[in-house]
């Protein structure tokens, strides 16, 4: 089944290439999205297949796949309302660039080997690129040119990290990278741990550009500030999804081993702080919405690479925390692409009387800040709950009290420079009311209240899930 997507995918391309009228353009972009749902649905009915060899349809792939089908779907279907100015030249190479960037998540969430994820996850940064020059502005070709620069770079840090890996599994002239292989041979004490522990350095740094956590996380927030913003909906969202993905595996590989594990508990534990501190610095100096937005993402992130260094429960947390992020992220976005366009900016000091221009869509903005503030009924305060107890469980009050101040800090930045947009006065004679999106406002407001339920209460079927994921 997973040939056969691919396939649909590069006929797909075909036709949106070929075509001649924007209408034919987004329908097979569409079709395509499409598609890609009912395969989510398709590999919610065959999990635990495996397929091609390299690809396992395990229960965190899924979970993420069928996530990234629903918001590419809405992305696409925004877009073409955000993009009706632009040439039919620059929408064809915007929706291929999707697609390309979709076919890549798909090989990152389902691949069993290290190897291919590495493989998929450097042509995301290819696809990607294309969303982020998509204006071709001096602005995008710079951010352009650091995204591929920066995150090459990173995807070659993580092969250094890789061939270490490599003599952990070897057996004769060949190495077995599969995570299966690679967390039996780690847990029987196989290989050098001073290699082992290298190799977790240099994966994680190399993906952190990916899933946008301290160092590399600057260039995910440019090229989200970039790109056009369904675009950006979808990185902050999905390819965030995809980098915490990959990041998971390599560690889950080293759990095994309990020196191991501790030393990779310390540096998740940093690289969670330094997010953190990145995200609170920059929160306080940015104007711009989407950069507030992709600044927000770091700090998320930073809070899931938190959890996986706490442990337990920790890990229970960080898995919820990222797969409720995606949702939430996706709609925050997508919702400021209806501001963008009716505003024509994004300078959150412009801006302002939301509330009166579209009250549905200001509901949303609302909603997606207190879901990513964590304040109740949010199911993002019961996992950061979580995670700020599991510290003090652990003895860790030394990184509690900085983390905690510091997400003081995210939550003052975040409501002084949003919560003016829907309630300041501002004259609104010249805003493109045109530009609303009742339809997509509402599916945008469910999806966050569906969050909201699974803060109230979590269903079992819901504990199940990421039950199954982390244990």
């Amino acid at each position: 089944m997973l040939i056969n997507l691919l396939i649909i995918s590069l006929v797909t391309v075909l036709f949106v290439t070929l075509s001649r009228k924007r209408v034919y353009v987004q329908f097979f972009a569409q079709i395509f999205f499409l598609v890609q749902v009912a395969f989510a649905t398709w590999a919610v009915l065959n999990r635990g297949t495996t397929t091609l060899t390299y690809f396992t349809l395990d229960t965190l792939g899924v979970a993420y796949y069928v996530l990234m089908a629903l918001v590419g779907w809405i992305c696409c279907w925004q877009s073409s309302r955000y993009l009706d100015q632009e040439s039919l030249r620059e929408c064809k190479i915007y929706l291929v660039s999707l697609i390309a960037l979709n076919v890549a998540l798909t090989g990152v969430y389902f691949a069993n080997d290290i190897t291919v994820t590495w493989i998929f996850l450097e042509a995301t940064t290819l696809a990607a690129a294309g969303l982020t020059y998509h204006r071709r502005t001096m602005r995008s070709l710079e951010a352009t040119w650091k995204y591929i620069f920066v995150s090459s770079a990173g995807i070659a840090v993580a092969y250094l990290g890789i061939l270490l890996l490599s003599t952990v599994s070897a057996s004769g002239a060949a190495a077995d990278l599969s995570y299966a292989a690679l967390t039996q041979a780690i847990a029987s004490g196989a290989g050098n741990p001073l290699y082992i522990k290298l190799a977790f350095l240099f994966i994680l740094v190399g993906y952190s550009s990916k899933v946008e956590v301290f160092p590399f996380c600057t260039v995910g927030v440019d090229a989200n500030h970039s790109a056009p913003t369904p675009a950006s909906a979808f990185i902050s969202s999905a390819l965030v999804g995809g980098g915490f993905v990959a990041v998971f595996r390599v560690w889950k590989t080293m759990q095994g081993a309990a020196a191991l594990a501790s030393w990779t508990g310390h540096v998740l534990l940093l690289v969670g702080g330094l997010s953190l501190l990145m995200a609170a610095v920059y929160l306080g100096r940015t104007k711009n919405l989407k950069r507030l937005a992709s600044y927000s993402t770091v700090e998320n992130s930073g809070l899931m690479m938190l959890g996986l260094g706490i442990g337990g429960l920790g890990v229970w947390a960080a898995v919820l925390h990222s797969l409720a992020h995606t949702l939430i992220k996706g709609s925050f976005m997508l919702q400021i692409s209806v501001v963008g366009k009716m505003y024509g900016s994004y300078k959150a000091a412009r801006n302002g009387g939301y509330f009166r221009a579209d009250p549905l869509g200001a509901l949303v903005l609302v909603c997606c800040l207190i879901a990513l503030i964590a304040m109740p009924p949010s199911v993002l305060f019961r996992t950061e709950y979580l995670i700020l107890t599991g510290l003090l469980d652990k003895g860790l009050w030394w990184v509690f009290v900085p983390v905690a101040l510091l997400l003081v800090a995210v939550i003052y930045w975040l409501c002084v420079k949003l919560l003016p947009l829907v309630s300041r006065p501002a004259d609104l004679s010249r805003i493109n009311r045109e530009a609303r999106n009742p339809l997509l406002s509402a599916v945008l407001l469910l999806l966050v209240l569906l969050t909201f339920a699974a803060g109230v209460w979590q269903a079992p079927e819901l504990v199940r899930l990421v039950d199954t994921i982390v244990y």
